[in-house]
């Protein structure tokens, strides 16, 4: 009989189980990129014409780069952020604001201006990428940027022979090579992932194994819980004091032994590995507690729901939110307690920070000690098995 129904049934797990796998991997099929915020820096002073007639070229770039996307159900792949040095565009990306800049040098129209004489100098456009920020929306960003110059440069192009066929000048051989590409641009990349970081990937590397570590921990902790008879509530917080220290052995012996297996074995490059090690090990302190606080509430089924996150939330840490789906983005991603485990790791291998007291640390300290304070609280609560009689509670209290 239960053969039968198992055999009826599989058709409907097999269809749940697929259906599972798609909605995991949804996310990051055909990402489209929404408003990424790029700085677009105009440092351009203009230039005299000939007529005595000011003309500032940078002002017209930056009105033609905001209209160089086709808006799409209300948003534009690129927020444009105007700025007018760039120190500050250079500011914003060290401090994770924009994936990109656009920057307009000072002699820019005096350059472009020039294209229509007997010396003509190509003026220089530079992109910013900030390559650290996130690997697949730098690139892009990049893909943007670069289309935008390419735009720019075909109507510069048209406004250059437009011109020249008024003046029924003869083209100089200057002029005629630089008519192809009349603005030069010049990539950059900031913040830098190097060659050996699973091409800028190596912060989601590191979490699964230490997430993984968390749930074994949390799980043997959990099983020594269920199986101990409690006589009193002082015993119970004795306990958890000794999950506590047990868990914070766990922590260091994962931390530094994940650094150490990146940096040994898969060669990763990690700036300092102190600075790593102490990270890895506050967050898979957190994770511990976080995962033994809500089993401690609502028993062995809590694990399942852990695993699941995992599930779901690994793909979404290898992409900006930028580029996730509206759904993921609002309330998906900001609800992941792990994502502020890779943003530290980014700033600690991409962005030059030691180890601070950023957001990172912040709101990981922040779930470990929430989480404790659950944890403890859970030991008012008796389980009807372990339930303390009144009189075993006053002997306890004598003695």
């Amino acid at each position: 009989m239960l053969k039968n129904k198992l055999l009826l049934w599989s058709p409907i797990i097999t269809l749940a189980v697929g259906l599972l796998f798609s909605l995991a991997s949804l996310p990051s099929i055909h990402p489209v990129p929404r408003e990424l915020p790029i700085a677009l820096v105009n440092e351009d002073e203009g230039a005299v014409l000939p007529d005595k007639s000011n003309i500032n070229m940078g002002d017209q770039v930056t009105a033609m780069s905001k209209k160089a996307f086709s808006q799409k159900e209300g948003q534009q792949p690129v927020k444009w952020v105007k700025l007018n040095e760039k120190s500050k565009a250079m500011k914003g990306m060290n401090e994770r604001e924009y994936y990109g800049a656009l920057i307009l040098p000072k002699d820019f129209s005096k350059n472009l201006v020039s294209l229509q004489t007997a010396s003509p100098s190509s003026p220089k456009l530079q992109i910013l990428v900030n390559q650290g920020m996130n690997s697949s929306a730098s690139a892009m960003a990049s893909q943007l940027l670069n289309g935008v110059v390419d735009q720019i440069n075909g109507k510069v192009r048209e406004q250059i022979i437009s011109g020249l066929k008024q003046k029924k000048d003869p083209l100089s051989i200057d002029t005629v090579s630089v008519l192809a590409t009349p603005i030069k641009k010049e990539t950059m990349n900031v913040n830098a992932f190097g060659t050996h970081s699973a091409n800028g990937n190596s912060p989601v590397s590191l979490f699964q194994p230490l997430w993984m570590g968390s749930l074994v921990g949390a799980v043997l902790l959990f099983v020594v819980m269920k199986k101990t008879v409690f006589i009193s509530r002082k015993e119970k917080f004795q306990f958890i004091t000794k999950q506590f220290l047990v868990g914070i052995f766990l922590a260091a012996l994962s931390g530094w032994g994940i650094t150490w297996f990146a940096d040994g074995i898969l060669e990763l490059d990690i700036p300092s590995k102190m600075d790593t090690a102490i990270f890895l090990s506050m967050a898979y302190l957190s994770f511990l507690l976080m995962m033994l606080a809500v089993v401690s509430w609502i028993g062995m089924k809590g694990f399942p729901l852990f695993a699941l996150l995992l599930f779901f939330g690994a793909p979404l840490l290898s992409m900006a939110p930028e580029i996730m789906p509206e759904f993921y983005q609002n309330w998906i991603y900001p609800w992941l307690p792990m994502r502020y485990m890779t943003d530290g790791l980014r700033d600690l291998f991409f962005f030059g920070n030691g180890l601070s007291w950023d957001q990172s640390v912040q709101v990981l300290c922040g779930i470990g000690i929430t989480s404790l304070v659950l944890l403890l609280l859970s030991a008012l609560i008796q389980n009807e098995k372990q339930k303390i009689p009144a009189d075993a509670e006053e002997k306890v209290s004598v003695s």
